[in-house]
């Protein structure tokens, strides 16, 4: 196996950074202060997912949060559709997925919200976070993909700091 000179600061940045915010958040979690944040670590590597998606940089930080963002607005839309259009039923689930996920694509008309795969990211947290229009869902995921956005940040910084030392 050959090194990559390219891909060595980038490893050693996410391997601190990614490390150092998941035991921060294992010890935030054994100190049960009463504000759930169960599922935050995963949403925070689909928002820094995003970011390196879209190539990092203020790119990644603007449409990254907007992206992700818009993806749990549709999904709380799709709830409520599925809730209180249709009360759960078969054809709920049709409809509200239907006009929830073409809505997401259709908003990529606007230039900061054309990154569709992001869209559907910040859905995909809120959704697998439970779906719930409360703090318990809601929280982990919006504050989950910003922090990811922001961990995606640091990581760019210091492994450009780290490959400029080298």
């Amino acid at each position: 196996m050959k090194l990559d000179k390219f891909l060595v600061a980038p490893t050693i940045s996410i391997f601190f950074i990614a490390g150092i915010f998941t035991f921060a958040y294992e010890y935030y979690a054994q100190l049960n202060i009463g504000f759930n944040l169960y599922g935050l670590v995963p949403a925070a590597f689909l928002g820094w997912a995003t970011y390196d998606a879209l190539g990092g940089g203020s790119k990644g930080v603007i449409e990254g949060i907007l992206s992700n963002m818009s993806g749990v607005f549709w999904s709380i839309v799709i709830i409520l559709i599925w809730d209180y259009g249709f009360n759960g039923g078969l054809l709920g689930a049709f409809v509200s997925v239907a006009v929830g996920a073409g809505a997401m694509v259709f908003q990529a008309h606007v230039k900061l919200l054309k990154f569709v795969p992001g869209t559907f990211i910040g859905a995909s947290a809120f959704f697998a976070l439970g779906a719930n229009i409360n703090g318990t869902t809601l929280w982990p995921a919006v504050l989950g993909l910003l922090m990811g956005i922001l961990l995606g940040l640091s990581s760019d910084i210091l492994a450009k700091y780290l490959d400029s030392k080298a």
